[in-house]
């Protein structure tokens, strides 16, 4: 399919026009996990590896590409994690074209360590980035087929992998492709804005933390989430691993330590130092540890 054809595609799905003249074309960000949602559950195995790579190098030649990418990668901190860790890098916020992040906040989304790094920021990086979420956006099935077929090369590979498909996103992959926890081997993670107790759904594979920004409904919910045995992770003012380990009222770990969250303490909060841009945050997202920790 030719670029031209591309642009002017929609699909079932009523997608938006894909590529870089697609996304200046864009008015308004579809939301990429509803649509997703609307599509799923999608099965990694409706479809062949094969016609999935076909399907990819098409997408890439079309869009000035080599043939394919791999979908999974991880980042620094993941790869300082205990055996083997890897996510779905997509590009933060609305950016792409795509809003992959349905409940972010103007204070998140200012300190979004993904797009405001030094790497975060290059054009290279960003262009991939983009063309991975038109990628899933528009051929769901096939990048869902050859997401699985990754996990599970890395699983017989290496015994086990710690799996985050929302690195940079906040898709609700157990709606979109509850199959994929199911592989053996894999155990998911996320951190999520959503509202774990009511707006996110439950699979024993796929552990959730929740994100807190700058309002206090979002305090409060976090609070409720680690009192219910949950999880819920705060952006403190604090160099990296000099977190406390008691935040409101509740025992805190240090985020900074490992990407992983399976393997953090029920009922406890995720210290993260800040980052990047977040060290001039003056929304509330980032939190100034109490008088008595800071001195």
């Amino acid at each position: 399919m030719a670029v031209g054809a591309m642009i002017a595609l929609r699909g079932e799905l009523g997608h938006r026009p894909v590529g870089p003249l697609g996304r200046a074309l864009a008015t308004r960000a579809a939301n990429l996990s509803k649509m997703l949602e609307a599509r799923g559950p999608i099965s990694p195995d409706a479809m062949s590896v094969e016609d999935a790579r076909a399907i990819m190098r098409t997408f890439y030649r079309d869009n000035g590409r080599a043939d394919g990418r791999d979908i999974l990668s991880a980042t620094g901190k993941m790869e300082h994690s205990e055996g083997v860790a890897v996510g779905i890098n997509l590009r933060p916020g609305a950016a792409s074209g795509y809003e992959v992040c349905t409940m972010r906040t103007a204070g998140c989304t200012a300190a979004c360590v993904l797009e405001t790094s030094a790497r975060g920021k290059w054009a290279n990086v960003r262009d991939g980035r983009d063309l991975l979420t038109e990628f899933l956006a528009t051929e769901p099935q096939a990048f869902i087929t050859l997401l699985a077929h990754e996990l599970r090369t890395l699983v017989r590979k290496h015994g086990a992998v710690a799996f985050r498909p929302n690195i940079a996103s906040d898709l609700r992959w157990e709606y979109i492709a509850p199959e994929l926890f199911s592989i053996f081997g894999v155990r998911g993670y996320d951190y999520t804005k959503w509202n774990p107790l009511k707006h996110r759904g439950s699979l024993a594979n796929y552990r959730l933390t929740y994100s807190v920004s700058e309002s206090p409904l979002s305090e409060a919910i976090g609070a409720a989430y680690v009192k219910s045995g949950g999880t819920a992770a705060v952006v403190v003012d604090a160099p990296k691993h000099a977190v406390p380990a008691v935040w409101n009222g509740q025992p805190a770990v240090d985020g900074d330590a490992t990407d992983d969250r399976t393997t953090d303490p029920t009922g406890c909060y995720v210290l993260l130092a800040v980052k990047a841009d977040g060290k001039g945050d003056t929304s509330g997202f980032v939190k100034q540890l109490p008088l008595a920790v800071a001195s």
